[in-house]
């Protein structure tokens, strides 16, 4: 699999620099809701801490949709697609990555496709990448290994997005914990993320 950018410039000269933070955009419609009425709206006060601020920024950012609950259970990107009624390919994954000099970027693919951080090492110009583990997952982002938010970090992080997720009028994004998720459009996650797009193929 190629990662390449793609129609978009980035928002910093470096592609391994977050960008400035998103000024809110005026209100789109917001996506349709799912198709199952067991995913719930996420109370922050109730919620893990990573969720909570998803949620809030999601809010600050006048996003189209907020952050849902799902039941207990596994959590992988077909598990979240079954339960939501939704194919495998509009749930995103996020993997965050180390590049050399300790510089973290987020990849956020479609839950359809494997990512190969070699390959996109190559295209970022930096000798390699490597996942990041769980204790340090947490430790810098919040969110629990797998989750992690593109919106509401204390520290933002260069971001990509996969651009076949572009197909899908909606896609569930990972908000901070397994059970939490969040629909919006291709359009307007590049926008929350402040992110650059990438091509798989």
């Amino acid at each position: 699999m190629r990662w390449t950018t793609a129609g978009r410039a980035p928002a910093a000269g470096d592609l391994l620099v977050a960008p400035p933070q998103q000024e809110p955009a005026p209100p789109q419609p917001p996506p349709p809701a799912p198709s199952t009425t067991a995913a719930a709206p996420a109370h922050p006060a109730d919620v893990h801490p990573a969720v909570a601020a998803t949620a809030r920024a999601l809010a600050e950012l006048d996003a189209g949709g907020q952050v849902v609950l799902l039941p207990p259970g596994p959590r992988t990107a077909a598990d979240v697609a079954h339960h939501l009624g939704v194919p495998a390919a509009a749930v995103v994954r996020s993997t965050l990555l180390r590049a050399p000099g300790d510089r973290l970027v987020l990849v956020l693919a479609s839950g359809a496709h494997e990512l190969f951080p070699p390959s996109l090492a190559a295209v970022l110009g930096v000798p390699h990448l490597e996942e990041v583990l769980e204790a340090e997952t947490v430790r810098r982002t919040g969110s629990v290994l797998g989750s992690t938010s593109p919106v509401g970090l204390a520290d933002p992080l260069p971001t990509y997005v996969d651009v076949t997720l572009a197909v899908h009028p909606v896609v569930w994004v990972p908000a901070g914990h397994p059970r939490a998720v969040f629909p919006t459009r291709y359009d307007e996650l590049l926008r929350l993320a402040g992110a650059h797009p990438v091509e798989t193929g």
